[in-house]
This record gives C-alpha cells, structure tokens and sequence, in this order.
C-alpha cells in the first residue's frame, strides 16, 4: 500500500519507461534559436540534411501541395476508360484528398484565385456524362446552359476585337 505521505506529481510516470526504447533517437536542432525543430527519428544524422531542404525549399506542407499539384496535371492526362474499377476509385480518392488540401489551405488563407484547368474539364465532361445517363432532363439543361455562356463569351470577344480595331482606325 502506498504510503499517503508520499508527494505525487501530474504526469510523473510519463516517461518512466522511455529509455527502454529501442528506436528513440531525439535530436534538438537549435540552429534556428526562435524556431527549434525536434526530430524524434531512427535517421538522426539525417537532421541537418531535412533542415537544410525545409530552411531552403520550404514545409512539408509546401513540398506536399507541389506534388499534388503535378499529380493533378497527370491525372487530367490519364485515359479514364482505360482504367480498372480499382484504379479509378484509387484516382477518386486523390481528386477528393487534392480538393480537402486546397479547402484546408482556404480556410487558412482564404479562397485562392484558381483558374480552370484541364483537370476541371475533364472532370466537368464525365460528370455530364454521367448525368446524361442518370438524369437526361438536367443533362440537357446544364448543356444548354454551357453553350449559351460559350456563345455569349465568343460573342464579347468580336465586340471586343471589333471595337479595338475601330479606335486603331481613328487613330491612324
């Protein structure tokens, strides 16, 4: 029984066992004072290395977006009918994960200014396609009204066109 005299502390047994640890290697990089890094890593000599690549080419998290920003471009490119069901449930998946990094990365800083790419119409054209399948009426809809603003957007740039080729005139 334990003798109700003795003093205990929050959290004393925490690390009671820690030194039995075989992988724990820490290593504390005070080379940035304001910003120590701690690596609790089986690589330990590798800390210099991993601070010199996040000091010089920036986080985890600015490395990851850069990666999933090409795997975007490539999916855009990959024949989808060619795909097996598990691949494209694989390549679903990563849209979803792609989309919950850019929604994170808003909610932090704000809608970023996106432009439409390949990627985006590629994937408007197979949800169409899907809709045609499941909903004719609301595929035709959405068609028509895609090329009403096509129309409407070819129509702007004659005028625009047009209108700079009239002042060129009065000018000359």
């Amino acid at each position: 029984m334990k003798d109700p005299q003795e003093m205990r502390f929050p959290f004393q047994d925490a690390f009671k066992y820690f030194d039995t640890l075989k992988n724990y290697n820490p290593v504390t990089n005070y080379q940035r004072f304001f910003n120590p890094q701690f690596f609790i890593t089986n690589n330990a000599e590798d800390a210099e290395v991993e601070n010199h690549v996040l000091n010089q080419v920036g986080s985890y998290g600015k490395q990851l977006g850069k990666i999933i920003s090409v795997l975007d471009v490539l999916v855009a490119h990959l024949p989808q009918n060619e795909l097996t069901p598990q691949e494209q449930i694989a390549l679903r998946e990563f849209r979803q994960l792609s989309e919950q990094v850019k929604g994170a990365v808003a909610t932090i800083k704000g809608p970023q200014q996106k432009s439409v790419t390949q990627a985006d119409v590629d994937q408007l054209i197979e949800n169409l396609q899907s809709l045609a399948g499941s909903n004719p009426k609301a595929h035709r809809r959405l068609v028509d009204q895609l090329k009403t603003a096509i129309a409407a957007e070819d129509k702007r740039k004659v005028g625009t066109r047009s209108r700079a080729a009239r002042r060129e005139k009065v000018q000359m």
